[in-house]
């Protein structure tokens, strides 16, 4: 366990970490999924958080030449070097923690 709530995790999900995030809604306007990506020069993360017990969160390598894998278009191997799936304040504990540089 993280010892720190989920909000204040969410919170460190920021434009001033290197955060970009949507509310992505269902078709009757009601929040389904939280997605952020923080892309770098050498890794790029992204979360997708659907619930307490189900976010995902994984880690590609960024590259100028291929199109961005976030976690809600999983199929398949996504390429990932670091993926985890679960509760969203173990997962984000951990996402939040991997060297950004």
């Amino acid at each position: 366990m993280t010892g720190q709530p989920p909000e204040a995790l969410l919170r460190q999900l920021s434009a001033e970490r290197g955060w970009r995030g949507s509310l992505l809604c269902d078709r009757h306007g009601r929040p389904d999924v939280v997605v952020a990506v923080r892309v770098g020069p050498r890794w790029t993360d992204s979360v997708a958080i659907a619930g307490e017990t189900d976010t995902v969160a994984m880690r590609h390598r960024t590259r100028d030449d291929s199109d961005l894998v976030v976690p809600a278009a999983l199929g398949g191997d996504s390429g990932a070097v670091w993926q985890r799936h679960g509760r969203c304040a173990e997962v984000l504990a951990e996402v939040l923690a991997l060297p950004h540089s």
